[in-house]
């Protein structure tokens, strides 16, 4: 399980740098509510960005973003609504993205959008 977590975190920070050299700013950081966590909180200009990580060392069980089903967009949904009404955020645009670390090769996949209501 440490394994898991190191290459969670791995991908974390990889997506964060990413993200960031986009002109990104970081909001919050495994933000935790209604038992739920969001990997990143990002600024995007104005829109208020909840990213899912993924980070997997192989395609074995499918690509990381397959791993983002419908019961875990509902969590993130919910841990996202918390965020905002916390941070008084109810105006502003929001997006759900996820993005793919893969650390054979220090690539990362963003996919904008990738699912909201």
């Amino acid at each position: 399980m440490n394994e898991k977590r190191a290459l969670g975190k791995a991908g974390e920070d990889a997506v964060l740098s990413f993200l960031k050299k986009r002109g990104y700013a970081l909001l919050a950081r495994n933000y935790r509510a209604e038992r739920c966590e969001i990997d990143l909180v990002m600024r995007d200009g104005e829109t208020v960005v909840f990213v899912e990580v993924k980070a997997r060392s192989s395609t074995r069980y499918g690509l990381g973003r397959e791993a983002v089903t419908a019961a875990k967009q509902g969590n993130i949904l919910r841990a996202a609504k918390h965020y905002l009404m916390e941070n008084a955020l109810f105006q502003a645009p929001v997006r759900f993205d996820v993005a793919e670390f893969d650390p054979t090769n220090g690539e990362i996949t963003h996919i904008k959008n990738a699912f909201g209501e």
